[in-house]
């Protein structure tokens, strides 16, 4: 993977070493990079980070012990005897640092993802197709911060052709840093909704914060987005550097944008599972058809628009050039089920059950009803709904509209917690009164009465911010309908 001397002139710092041999850094080989000494394994660099509850200095020598070939820290005091190390100001970067260098190293493609809804089933599943053709290294999970994503490039294997990675957000800044680390030749702009409005207060604000992500573009860059929202489109035509391109994703139209590449969603119709439709693409004026019809297992645009960007992907990496590679593809977003706590269903012996309950905006809030109520057909549909959190002051009224987004399906009962419960409350009322609403003081609460309440045969969806701990509820009851 690389030698110690490598690492070195990657991330800066100073060598020691606390042994009575002259130590030779472009001899040591690091075989692999560990932040953990529950996981790290022997040969492995050792980078010692810091966090809230831990702090990766109190575990050098165990590290060490259990094999470490050299350790990264900021604090030479606790380096143990016997091991070499590399002093470093701020472990953190220094891992960016590393990651950045071997994203070069290997030589193949990145593309990242980002938005305030979807990163992850569209990270997901751009990878997935990818796989019919490409050997692809993907973020594990969600992670999407400045030390998960470092990780995620660190672990890919050497003969990678194409990492896909996933960029979250907690505030301005951090998508710079990220995508400086990854160095993007692909990035992907989901949507601009209304997540962390309670930290950037204006969703221009959470645009802004967004396009961070093409300041690490490569010379020749790509960045795709969606384009059926205009107003991030022509924002990105705005600030992009005539280094870079841009290709429209769109479902809901059909313009002729000023981008070299557009791909568009054709003859979209509803099925008893999902949606079908076609892809068009355009390039440089040229029309071109996907020559397999295509279908996804979910309803609304979203789910068609995961799959857009996933073809563009294919393309953009030369893997739809035949029939049989375009069949491949369209097998692969056909099957492609939610992520668990996204959308996954499960039907047990009892209930029928929509985990959602990994995160919650007003945007995936109101595609998780439309989906609910499209799948669950044939049963009494229940909800149980948390909150939605980090909207700050606007979260009684985006509360008080996903109400009524709520209210326009028909659905048996909702038991909704949180702090804005009674603005959902009033929204919901104001579209149908005879919605009924079970108000609950906490998970437990709605837990409880949902036990109370459901019967055999039910369909249940859970839905809230990842605090609310809903995922446990809903695999409790998944355990339940099986027993």
């Amino acid at each position: 993977m690389f030698t110690l001397e490598e690492v070195k002139k990657a991330i800066g710092g100073r060598l020691i070493s606390k042994t009575d041999e002259i130590v030779f850094a472009s001899l040591i080989e690091v075989k692999g990079v560990s932040t953990d000494t529950r996981t790290i394994k022997e040969g492995e660099l050792f980078i010692a980070l810091k966090g809230e509850n831990f702090d990766g200095n109190d575990y050098l020598a165990k590290a060490f012990e259990l094999g470490a070939c050299a350790l990264v820290t900021n604090d030479e005091k606790m380096v143990p005897d016997g091991a070499n190390a590399i002093i470093v100001e701020d472990t953190v970067k220094a891992l960016g640092l590393l990651a950045n260098h071997y994203r070069f190293k290997l030589g193949c493609k990145v593309i990242a993802v980002t938005g305030s809804v979807g990163k992850t089933s569209t990270r997901t599943m751009i990878a997935e197709v990818l796989k019919t053709g490409l050997k692809v290294h993907s973020t594990v999970r969600n992670l999407n911060n400045e030390i998960g994503l470092a990780q995620s490039i660190l672990s890919a294997p050497e003969d990678s052709d194409v990492i896909v990675v996933e960029m979250g957000m907690r505030g301005p800044g951090q998508i710079s840093y990220l995508t400086k680390i990854a160095r993007p030749d692909i990035a992907i702009i989901t949507n601009i909704g209304y997540s962390h409005i309670g930290i950037l207060e204006s969703k221009d604000a959470i645009l802004n914060a967004k396009m961070e992500i093409t300041e690490g573009l490569t010379d020749g860059g790509i960045i795709a987005i969606n384009s059926d929202d205009r107003k991030l489109f022509d924002h990105c035509v705005k600030v992009l550097t005539i280094n870079n391109f841009i290709a429209g994703i769109q479902v809901s139209s059909d313009d002729d944008l000023p981008c070299p590449i557009i791909i568009s969603a054709t003859d979209v119709k509803e099925t008893e599972t999902g949606m079908s439709f076609g892809a068009k693409l355009k390039r440089m004026g040229e029309d071109s058809e996907f020559s397999v019809p295509l279908s996804v297992g979910m309803y609304g645009e979203p789910a068609i628009r995961n799959a857009l960007f996933a073809i563009f992907c294919a393309y953009m990496m030369g893997i739809t050039k035949t029939p049989e590679n375009q069949k491949k593809i369209a097998e692969v977003i056909s099957t492609k089920s939610a992520v668990d706590g996204r959308g996954a269903i499960t039907e047990t012996a009892r209930y029928f059950i929509m985990n959602d309950a990994y995160n919650a905006s007003p945007e995936s809030m109101e595609n998780a009803f439309l989906n609910f109520y499209k799948k669950a057909k044939g049963h009494r549909k229940v909800l149980a709904l948390g909150g939605m959190l980090e909207l700050g002051k606007f979260a009684p009224g985006l509360h008080e509209l996903t109400g009524k987004a709520c209210a326009s399906y028909d659905f048996d009962r909702v038991f909704v917690t949180g702090e804005n419960a009674d603005e959902f409350i009033k929204g919901a009322h104001m579209v149908n009164m005879k919605l009924e609403i079970v108000k609950c003081k906490d998970t437990e609460d709605v837990q409880r009465r949902l036990e109370d309440y459901v019967r055999d045969g039910d369909a249940i969806l859970f839905k809230a911010s990842h605090s609310f701990g809903f995922e446990k509820v809903a695999k409790s009851f998944i355990e339940k309908g099986n027993a």
